[in-house]
């Protein structure tokens, strides 16, 4: 895409893809200016202090321990926090 003002080329915003992310991926998305490390424990906090997020996410299986989130997963956390970026 053109920027008429300026003349040069620019790139369309990468949109929010809906996959199977790692959590400190996932993270990092939602929490793009802190390290790793505070991502994760913010994203974690986030995900443990919404009740109804949390029933939802054990409800098909969600293991806190696991590196990987499912695309339904996923799906649940964006519905209750909105599309990371």
């Amino acid at each position: 895409m053109k920027n008429l003002q300026t003349g040069q080329t620019q790139q369309p915003e990468q949109a929010f893809r809906l996959k199977t992310y790692k959590k400190n991926e996932l993270a990092m998305m939602y929490f793009p200016d802190v390290t790793k490390d505070a991502a994760s424990r913010n994203f974690r906090r986030w995900i443990r202090q919404c009740p109804p997020m949390m029933k939802e996410l054990e409800a098909m299986g969600y293991d806190k321990n696991r590196q990987y989130l499912l695309k339904a997963e996923v799906e649940v956390i964006v519905k209750h926090l909105g599309e990371p970026y």
